[in-house]
């Protein structure tokens, strides 16, 4: 370290790989590149401080961007405000707004919080917007300190429903989405609202996946039949994941094109089965996927859509923050010519490398670390599909 006395004349370095690694194939199912992990946080969730409170539950922008973003509060707990979990005020209209997630867990994570604060005049609208499939009611209420009142507007930003009634009386609206996508909650103080508080819900209830009515099944044997086309479907913490099912001739093409959810930080992969149950081919992006496959036998075949960490704890840690639930909608296209999953990429033999560095001693700076750092090599192969790195 740069500074401190050092009394050693050099170093020398010997790096040898001590055996060969034979190349290895792989094979099995092919999964992306770009694999996510899980986000880890404290267990105490709510001990973190200041703007980490923010950024613990912080995956792309904790916020939808708008055209201006500059004049957007970004405090950590010490502001007065702690609209849904934010720790700030959240937007004064629909532009401003910010995703809240009635399918998920009420643990006071940001989108997760139920309460809220008004000071009119000078902040007298909340806005909030959330995902609902087709076909799904919604029911929201709010209790408020003052006089607050409550409307819905669908994703064209046109207000449906409406609860104005007097001083502190609960309000609430129910409402059937007639369109897939995000609707927006308004919370806004009356001409005689003052300061306050105020808790809120919003439940989504009811499922309509692919324009069923029900949900799509929970198991490959309980998969809902569809054909070519496109669908919207919902998932939340109490339904993991979708399985839809078709009929496909051996060489045509299965294209299965998947939208994100509506809402920020939820994600969807698409996995795909053949008439044997057997998992062949699964795309795990984050944002949109497409899948894209060449069927290689007849018969009846299988897609499950599943959330990105979703919500089966025995896949993670206890510590980990899972997440995810919202509207999709997915295009399945069957025929035609598609691109086949990459094929298998065989792996070099790593050859046995000796060689002597020396690292002359500076005890005036710190490029003799760095040096001796950058001598230090490491190697990556592949066996048995696992990828295993020997640091040298």
């Amino acid at each position: 370290m740069k500074g401190k006395v050092k009394v050693a004349i050099g170093i020398v370095v010997v790096m040898l790989l001590a055996a060969i690694v034979p190349a290895t194939t792989y094979t099995g199912i092919h999964e992306t590149k770009n694999f996510k992990m899980p986000l880890k946080i404290n267990e105490e969730k709510n001990s973190i401080t200041e703007n980490d409170k923010i950024k613990a539950y912080e995956l792309d922008h904790y916020r939808r961007l708008g055209e201006d973003d500059s004049n957007i509060a970004t405090a950590g707990p010490a502001t007065e405000q702690n609209d849904a979990g934010y720790w700030t005020d959240v937007g004064n209209d629909i532009r401003r707004a910010l995703p809240i997630y009635p399918g998920e867990a009420k643990d006071g994570a940001p989108g997760r919080g139920t309460t809220g604060q008004l000071a009119p005049p000078s902040d007298k609208d909340d806005w909030y917007y959330f995902s609902v499939c087709e076909g799904q009611k919604i029911d929201i209420t709010l209790n408020p300190e003052s006089n607050y009142d409550l409307a819905l507007a669908n994703a064209d930003g046109d207000t449906v429903a409406t609860s104005e009634n007097s001083g502190t009386s609960t309000e609430s609206i129910s409402y059937t989405a007639d369109t897939t996508g995000n609707w927006y909650l308004h919370i806004y103080a009356a001409s005689d609202g003052e300061k306050g508080n105020y808790t809120f819900s919003v439940t989504v209830s009811g499922q309509n996946d692919a324009g069923s009515g029900h949900d799509a099944g929970n198991s490959i044997n309980s998969a809902l039949h569809i054909d070519a086309g496109t669908y919207d479907g919902y998932l939340d913490m109490n339904d993991w994941e979708d399985w839809y099912s078709f009929d496909v001739s051996s060489g045509q093409g299965i294209k299965v094109t998947l939208e994100a959810p509506y809402n920020a930080k939820s994600d969807c992969d698409i996995h795909l089965y053949n008439p044997d149950g057997e998992l062949v081919y699964s795309a795990m992006y984050y944002g949109d996927d497409t899948l894209e496959y060449p069927a290689d036998e007849s018969g009846t075949w299988a897609i499950k859509i599943d959330l990105w960490p979703g919500w089966d704890t025995s896949k993670w840690p206890d510590n980990y923050f899972l997440y995810s639930s919202g509207a999709y909608t997915f295009t399945l296209e069957l025929g035609g010519s598609v691109n086949p999953p990459p094929g298998p990429v065989p792996q070099p033999d790593i050859t046995p490398v000796a060689q002597t560095f020396i690292v002359n001693n500076d005890p005036n700076s710190n490029k003799d670390e760095y040096a001796y750092i950058a001598a230090v090599p490491a190697a990556n192969y592949i066996e048995n599909g696992i990828c295993l790195t020997c640091n040298i």
